[in-house]
């Protein structure tokens, strides 16, 4: 199995960046992709990769933001066949950053709405590949925290993010997670999927941790205590790496840094993992 990044925030000499995420998976003689930025920056980095984005198995959508799906309208131009799964409970739904609109472009899910797949709930997509949904109560307490809501009879109320899912796939006894924004918490994701699939071993984590606060990667939602809690979970109750960055901010990727140590690594557009 092997992991390209093909975009994050951080961009270097080759390979550019923007606010958003985007990777490609080899996996078991297939391709998949997982979200797409904002723009067709992601195709871009994959020509200078090697990586031929118009054969793709099938792609996933892991939340209802734009800075994760409106790229796909850029790879819809150039691969003819491929559909995105994302979540039900996102169809119709407009999402709000406080004032901001940030949900899905609407021209892309008008233009483009015979391309996207709406799952409800649980879904094995391919053999060893799963889409998994949230199943943690009381979630809308973190959206109202990062001040993250959706439209609802006219009024907008505290994201639930039953829109999020984590992508999983399997090798014999092991886990490999994606979530690219982890809103509903990183702690949750990880008892969700320890739950989902007893006695298996989670082995690597890919994605933001959503820790920053209002303010952009620079700022943090949460307390050192807090950010230190989580870091001591993961690390007791996971052999887990955790590849992350995006929206887990600066500040708490260097919290978490410090205790994760090794088992940290931070993203960057262009990185490869060979897992």
């Amino acid at each position: 199995m092997k992991v390209f990044v093909l975009v994050e925030n951080n961009a270097n000499d080759i390979f550019k960046g923007e606010h958003g995420l985007s990777f490609f998976i080899e996996y078991n003689g297939k391709t998949y992709i997982i979200d797409s930025g904002k723009t067709g920056i992601f195709l871009e980095n994959a020509l200078k990769l090697g990586v031929d984005l118009s054969n793709v198995d099938a792609a996933f959508l892991s939340h209802g933001h734009y800075d994760h799906s409106d790229g796909f309208e850029e790879l819809f131009k150039i691969n003819k066949d491929i559909n995105v799964y994302l979540q039900e409970n996102s169809e119709g739904k407009e999402y709000y950053s406080s004032k901001k609109y940030i949900g899905i472009s609407k021209s892309l899910l008008r233009d483009y709405c015979n391309r996207f797949i709406y799952v409800d709930g649980f879904k094995e997509v391919d053999s060893g590949v799963y889409i998994c949904p949230h199943t943690t109560d009381g979630l809308s307490k973190r959206g109202d925290h990062a001040q993250l809501y959706f439209l609802c009879n006219g009024e907008k109320v505290p994201d639930d993010f039953s829109h999020e899912q984590t992508i999983v796939f399997e090798e014999g006894n092991n886990l490999f997670l994606f979530n690219s924004c982890s809103h509903g918490g990183v702690e949750n994701i990880i008892n969700e999927i320890k739950e989902m699939f007893p006695g298996k071993e989670i082995k690597a984590f890919f994605g933001g941790f959503h820790l920053m606060g209002n303010e952009g990667v620079n700022s943090c939602g949460f307390s050192h205590l807090e950010v230190e809690k989580l870091g001591n979970f993961l690390l007791k109750n996971t052999d887990a790496n955790f590849y992350t960055g995006h929206c887990t901010g600066k500040i708490a990727g260097k919290w978490l840094k410090n205790i994760l140590k090794e088992k940290f690594v931070e993203l960057h557009s262009g990185m490869v993992i060979d897992l």
